[in-house]
């Protein structure tokens, strides 16, 4: 059976702001411990953003692993942490991190599918103010694409 992509545990709402190595280790401990990724793609998240910054718009950073990390994922999974009072990503305000780590194609699949969730300033707004961990899965859940 596989598992799910996306477990409540591992959506933490208000987020302390912190720096962007920060924020990127806290998701990838998180893909870490559910059992996602090996520890070594947590360097693969950082080196990635240092390459090309992961901020894609809209409050939003999707830390994920460079191309030689791929080997360390171990199953598709995400991590979302919300930071309500934002980061400085590179001179973006970041309030949304989502850690993510893809097997094949579902890398680009989730990467679309949350791209769509979250495509105008509006819908981020209300994502980043949703009461509670079951309102974030259920808005995210309903958006994938898997």
């Amino acid at each position: 059976m596989k598992k799910d992509i996306l477990l409540k545990e591992n959506i933490i709402l208000n987020c302390e702001t912190t720096d962007v190595e920060s924020a990127i280790r806290f998701v990838g401990k998180h893909l870490v411990d559910s059992d996602y990724v090996n520890p070594k793609y947590i360097e693969g998240m950082i080196k990635r953003d240092a390459a090309l910054s992961v901020y894609v718009g809209n409050h939003l950073a999707i830390p994920h692993g460079e191309y030689e990390y791929k080997k360390e994922i171990k199953t598709s999974g995400i991590v979302i942490a919300i930071y309500p009072d934002g980061i400085d990503w590179h001179g973006e305000n970041v309030k949304v991190v989502l850690g993510l780590a893809g097997i094949n194609n579902e890398h680009m699949e989730i990467l679309a599918s949350i791209a769509t969730l979250f495509s105008d300033l509006d819908s981020v707004e209300k994502f980043i103010s949703l009461p509670n961990e079951d309102a974030v899965y259920d808005f995210i859940m309903q958006g994938l694409l898997l």
